[in-house]
C-alpha cells in the first residue's frame, strides 16, 4: 500500500490524499511525494509544481495574510437581534404594568357597583 497526494488539475492546489495498492496506477492529478517542507513539516496551502516535481507552500505570515481572522465583534444581525430583544422586554414590562392597572380599575368598578346597590 502506498499513499498518494491529489492536487486540483487547474489550480494545482492540494486536494487530499488516499492509500492505494502498490501496483495500482497513480492518477494523473496525484503524486507519491508528500506535501511537506525540507524539514518534514507540513506546508501552508501547498500547490504542486509540475516543473520541479515538488510542493510549494506559503510562509506562516503569508498564510495569515491570506486567511485573516476576524476580530470578534457585533454583526448587523447581532445588533438587530439585541435591539429586538430589548423591545420585547420593554413590551413585556408595559404589558405587566397595564395588567396591574386593569386589575385595579376592575376592582374599583366592582367596589362601585357593590356600593350602588
Amino acid at each position: 500500500m502506498k499513499k498518494i497526494y491529489f492536487y486540483n488539475k487547474a489550480t494545482k492546489e492540494f486536494a487530499g490524499y488516499d492509500v492505494i495498492d502498490d501496483d495500482a496506477e497513480i492518477p494523473a492529478n496525484a503524486t507519491t511525494i508528500e506535501p511537506a517542507g525540507s524539514d518534514g513539516a507540513g506546508l501552508y496551502d501547498p500547490t504542486w509544481n509540475e516543473n520541479t516535481y515538488s510542493w510549494n507552500g506559503l510562509t506562516e505570515e503569508e498564510w495569515k495574510q491570506k486567511h485573516p481572522v476576524q476580530a470578534p465583534g457585533s454583526t448587523q444581525d447581532q445588533q438587530t437581534l439585541a435591539s429586538l430583544t430589548k423591545q420585547v422586554i420593554q413590551s413585556q414590562a408595559a404589558i405587566t404594568q397595564q395588567q396591574k392597572v386593569n386589575a385595579s380599575l376592575t376592582k374599583q368598578l366592582m367596589d362601585l357597583s357593590k356600593g350602588g346597590k
